[in-house]
């Protein structure tokens, strides 16, 4: 793996599940149990596809084969990669997508599919504060429903990477008591970037520098996550 860059992969679910051999054949015993507790369906063809993701993403970016990486599956954490070299994992899915981010360094990855929020004027004032209404002017936008949409995932997003990656509570994060999101005035400044691809936002906290392996995302944009407490 090369120093500092981090790998993304986005896949969707049904090939990726259907390009999987039995789980029984590759699965450790931690995650053979996650599976057995989800019911059959998107959800147990979502956890399917990103696991085997996560495999083929190690092996092609730290080295090996797939069969030489095991993961955890914790029902309260991310999963944990063992391997051939050190590696930090996120998995995250979203209605027919599943996407992986792999690193060296602790690391968040969130992916929501782009779709209509009843109530999405409560939901923006109850998830951002109004510095970060400033740094994305998009969401006050009530003239663009698409852009205002995409901002408000966006928004969510970044908080559920940020979470991720350092932990902590779900509603403080949301409700913006535990992280704060601006702009970053360059890449090597960033430490947390987002892209859409297709009907889908992706966000991924790392860094700082947030540096990419391959050829960047169209339309990505750098932020800087800090915690609130500590926010300018």
């Amino acid at each position: 793996m090369q120093a500092g860059l981090v790998h993304v992969r986005v896949a969707e679910v049904a090939g990726m599940a259907a390009l999987a051999p039995p789980p029984e054949q590759w699965m450790s015993a931690q995650e053979a149990r996650r599976l057995a507790g989800l019911r059959a369906g998107l959800r147990a063809s979502q956890f399917v596809a990103g696991r085997w993701l996560a495999r083929a993403l190690l092996a092609q970016a730290c080295g090996g084969a797939w069969q030489d990486w095991t993961l955890g599956a914790a029902p309260d954490g991310p999963p944990q990669a063992s391997g051939p070299v050190p590696a930090h994992l996120s998995i995250s899915h979203s209605g027919g997508l599943v996407a992986c981010a792999a690193g060296p360094a602790p690391l968040g990855l969130d992916l929501e599919c782009l779709r209509p929020r009843q109530g999405l004027d409560a939901l923006i004032g109850a998830v951002s504060s109004a510095a970060e209404r400033a740094a994305m002017p998009e969401l006050a936008d009530a003239g663009d429903a698409e852009a205002r949409l995409a901002a408000f995932f966006r928004l969510w997003t970044l908080k559920e990477a940020w979470l991720k990656r350092t932990g902590g509570a779900l509603f403080q994060t949301m409700l913006g008591r535990a992280v704060a999101i601006s702009p970053a005035a360059s890449p090597t400044a960033a430490n947390a970037c987002t892209w859409r691809h297709g009907d889908a936002m992706l966000a991924l906290s790392a860094g700082p520098p947030v540096a990419l392996a391959g050829a960047l995302p169209a339309g990505i944009r750098y932020w800087h996550l800090a915690a609130a407490a500590q926010a300018a």
